[in-house]
């Protein structure tokens, strides 16, 4: 007899469910999953003569999956010299057929899909990021992004984006990106993208084109990470064109401490991208030690590697750079063609 209360109840609620043509369920809905990262640095530059601790970056970052699809969301507050701003730094709706699983189609915000570095500290191995990062290849893209997994071991993308680096677009005409990947062996990832579209501000004319390719290699203890940048843009007084090329490697000498170094160079012989005709080149060299491992989210690993993120890293870095002409500010305000840096940053994922 203590049964029938119980027996009642469960009628009630399939009847409730039958009226409204819909399943019941009790299982509970997935939550919305938080994580994040900060990051503080201390700063010397020597033509600046200057020296600053700043507690400069913090990213938070929304994660919820319903169904065949996945929401990921970051929102980051950047200190940049005196000010600071709040930006949606990526926001991606993403879809993955369950019944076809090698295809997604994502819309948003997102890094673009090139090279070895990302614009977030925890994704690189290193504490300051390269000529060619910031000036020779897009870092972030807005638009329309199509995956296809072809196998194991061969990717493809193509996007359909405003341009380089910007929310909103500049003008009428959008970027187009092309890329493949492939894994010959398991240690070994090479990658070729193809950029092109209009990125001048107002005019659709100035078709810009860049073929990047970048390599990484991952053998435990030791990684590799390189890229090379070829672009040019047409204009009607010519066609300027740059290039450019960054390695860095990565040992792992204990398991708390690793060493990073990165040689970089671009040359943008027109001034296009720089605003003056130069060749830019530095060297950075730096420890890093890193304890525990941060847990598992949308982005548990350095790209392209079995390298898992830590959840804190201390990372020390010496930079020198050099110019073929004088591009370096010093404390007067004047050009100088070399400068060196020196940074401690604390990174922190939770």
């Amino acid at each position: 007899m203590r049964r029938a209360p119980w027996c009642a109840l469960l009628c009630c609620v399939a009847a409730s469910a039958a009226a409204q043509e819909r399943a019941v369920t009790f299982e509970e809905p997935q939550p919305v999953s938080v994580s994040g990262f900060a990051v503080g640095r201390a700063d010397y530059d020597r033509l600046a003569r200057s020296n600053s601790f700043t507690a400069g970056k913090i990213g938070v970052s929304l994660f919820k999956p319903v169904g065949d699809v996945y929401l990921f969301a970051q929102l980051t507050t950047a200190l940049d010299g005196t000010e600071t701003s709040t930006e949606i730094d990526n926001l991606l709706v993403s879809w993955t057929p369950q019944k076809a699983n090698q295809w997604t189609l994502a819309f948003g915000r997102f890094d673009a899909p090139i090279g070895f570095e990302r614009d977030d500290e925890p994704l690189n191995l290193i504490a300051t990021n390269s000529f060619n990062f910031t000036f020779a290849r897009p870092g972030k893209l807005t638009g329309v992004q199509l995956h296809y997994t072809v196998s194991p071991r061969a990717e493809v993308w193509a996007v359909a984006a405003n341009g380089w680096d910007v929310a909103v677009d500049n003008n009428r005409g959008k970027t187009a990106l092309l890329r493949a990947q492939v894994i010959p062996i398991p240690w070994v990832t090479v990658g070729v993208t193809g950029v092109y579209g209009p990125e001048r501000d107002s005019t659709d004319a100035q078709q810009r084109s860049l073929l990047s390719g970048d390599l990484t290699i991952d053998r435990g203890r030791l990684i590799l990470g390189a890229e090379v940048n070829l672009g040019r843009e047409q204009a009607s007084g010519g066609t300027p064109t740059w290039r450019g090329a960054a390695v860095t490697a990565f040992v792992r000498v204990t398991r708390t401490l690793g060493l990073s170094a990165r040689y970089d160079q671009m040359e943008d012989g027109d001034g296009l991208l720089t605003g003056t005709p130069q060749t830019l080149r530095s060297v950075t060299l730096g420890p890093m030690w890193y304890f525990n491992t941060a847990r598992e989210g949308v982005f548990s690993n350095i790209e392209h590697t079995r390298f898992h993120l830590p959840q804190l890293a201390l990372r020390a870095a010496v930079r020198a750079d050099w110019s073929s002409r004088p591009f370096f500010a010093d404390a007067a305000g004047a050009l100088q063609g070399s400068d060196t840096k020196a940074v401690v940053e604390l990174v922190y994922v939770f």
